[in-house]
C-alpha cells in the first residue's frame, strides 16, 4: 500500500473552502493515486480533521481506496464506517485520547465495540489508532488495545 498524510481540517471542517479542496488539491491527489494505481498498489490517505464536505470527491474523483485518522470528537468511527465503509477501507478507530483517559474495563468494551461494529458492517477492519501515537500514551494501555483486537481475531498471544 502506498500512503501519504496531508491534513486537510481540524475539528470543525476542513481547512480551505470545499471548492478550494476540489478545485486545486483533489485533481493532485487523482494524479498521485493514478500512478499508484498503475502498480497495482492500493492507496491510503490520512488526513486529520472534519473533511466530510469534500470526502465524495475525494473518493469518487482521486479514487482513493482507504482512508486514515478519525476522531471522536470530530465524528465516531462508526460515522466513517456508516459512509464509506462501502467504498473505502477504513483504517484506525481507536480514538488516541480514549487511550489515554478511558478506564481499562471500559477500555475493553469501547475496543470490543469498534472491532464488532466493523465486522458486522464491512466483514474485516485495520483496527488501529484513530491518529499516531504519540509518547504520552501509556505503552501498556495501547498494548492492551492491541491485545483486545487480536483476542477477537483469534489470534494466540
Amino acid at each position: 500500500m502506498c500512503r501519504f498524510g496531508d491534513d486537510l481540517g481540524f475539528n470543525t471542517t476542513s481547512l480551505l473552502s470545499a471548492d478550494d479542496i476540489r478545485e486545486l488539491i483533489i485533481p493532485q491527489y487523482k494524479r498521485v493515486v493514478e500512478i499508484v494505481h498503475k502498480y497495482d498498489k492500493p492507496f491510503l490517505l490520512h488526513s486529520c480533521g472534519c473533511i466530510f464536505n469534500v470526502m465524495d470527491d475525494i473518493i469518487d474523483v482521486a479514487k482513493i481506496d482507504a482512508k486514515h485518522s478519525n476522531e471522536d470528537s470530530i465524528a465516531p468511527f462508526q460515522k466513517w464506517i456508516d459512509d464509506y465503509g462501502s467504498k473505502i477501507g477504513n483504517f484506525g478507530g481507536i480514538d488516541t485520547n480514549v487511550l489515554c483517559d478511558i478506564d481499562h474495563t471500559d477500555l475493553d468494551e469501547y475496543v470490543s465495540n469498534i472491532v464488532n461494529l466493523a465486522m458486522k458492517k464491512n466483514g474485516g477492519v485495520a483496527i488501529g489508532s484513530g491518529n499516531s501515537i504519540p509518547d504520552y500514551v501509556s505503552p501498556k494501555r495501547y498494548q492492551k488495545a492491541v491485545n483486545i483486537v487480536r483476542k477477537m481475531r483469534g489470534d494466540d498471544q
